[in-house]
């Protein structure tokens, strides 16, 4: 399996961060990158190994046998972090410059998610996954792109399975909170008919898992298959920086998938099926204050 992500960065030291991933904390921001780009290599990414055993060091081999572990991971993975200018951080992430391809891009900063499709669309027929990602979500699922995958076979490829976003905290009530809660059906219906096909459920694991419509399709992200990506690029709309679904950064993320598939998420009984962690604490001790 070959995986390729895009991640829209910018960061601008003087203001403008009316959202999480443009906020100015140049410390955060840089922290949230760097474990969004080494959660990828962790989780999906190709080089794991389990220790076999020590042994006396070799030369030019090191000291360790290794077996190759996780199946399930890439072959390859590919990220591509898109920035707009000197308005970013790349200079200031904590992981090696070989975990992702800085790819400077030409646009409006609140369009640089736009940008991302591009990169994607310009890379057809090379992957099996074409990957969207805001840059504060971290993934810490090994089976992330195999469920994809699974959900894929199970109810077809007209059909989007998203994950949901989650932020933690010890020092809150709550440990975890899910933030993409429903929104107005009518927010949405010009894209989307929630109550077209709204249920669905299979056996994974020995237990029945179901998914639902969401009225909010937005995760911050979207994974596409190679057949979802291809569709997508022929669709007429692609790529028409159209941003009236919330704004430019909502609508990169969300708008063009949600009016070319038909959009599913975890149910709510089963919402750590697919999930991801928002690593900005926007609504979980700030927003949302709990007793």
């Amino acid at each position: 399996m070959k995986v390729l992500v895009t991640i829209p960065h910018f960061h601008n030291p003087k203001g403008g961060g009316a959202y999480g991933s443009t906020g100015t904390e140049s410390a955060r921001r840089a922290e949230a990158l760097s474990r969004s780009i080494a959660g990828l290599h962790e989780s999906l990414g190709p080089r794991q190994a389990f220790l076999y055993c020590l042994h006396e060091p070799v030369p030019g081999r090191g000291n360790g046998r290794l077996l190759k572990v996780n199946s399930q991971a890439a072959d390859s993975l590919d990220i591509a972090v898109c920035t707009v200018g000197d308005s970013h951080l790349i200079n200031s992430l904590s992981v090696p410059s070989g975990m992702f391809h800085h790819q400077p891009v030409k646009a409006d900063p609140m369009m640089i998610g736009f940008a991302c499709q591009q990169v994607l669309k310009a890379h057809l027929g090379k992957y099996d996954f074409y990957c969207y990602l805001e840059d504060d979500l971290l993934i810490q699922d090994s089976f992330f792109l195999r469920k994809l995958e699974w959900f894929a076979q199970t109810f077809g490829n007209e059909v989007l399975l998203l994950p949901h976003r989650f932020e933690i905290s010890s020092k809150e009530s709550l440990r975890k909170l899910y933030i993409d809660g429903p929104v107005r059906p009518d927010f949405t219906a010009r894209w989307q008919d929630v109550n077209d096909r709204r249920m669905l459920a299979a056996e994974f694991l020995g237990q029945e898992i179901s998914f639902e419509r969401w009225s909010n399709p937005h995760s911050g992200c979207f994974f596409l298959s190679a057949s979802q990506m291809a569709r997508w690029a022929e669709s007429p709309t692609f790529g028409d920086g159209d941003c009236s679904f919330a704004g430019p950064l909502e609508s990169a993320a969300s708008l063009g998938v949600m009016t070319n598939f038909r959009i599913h998420k975890p149910a709510a009984p089963h919402a750590g099926f697919l999930e991801l962690q928002h690593l900005h604490n926007r609504y979980l001790g700030e927003a949302l204050k709990t007793s």
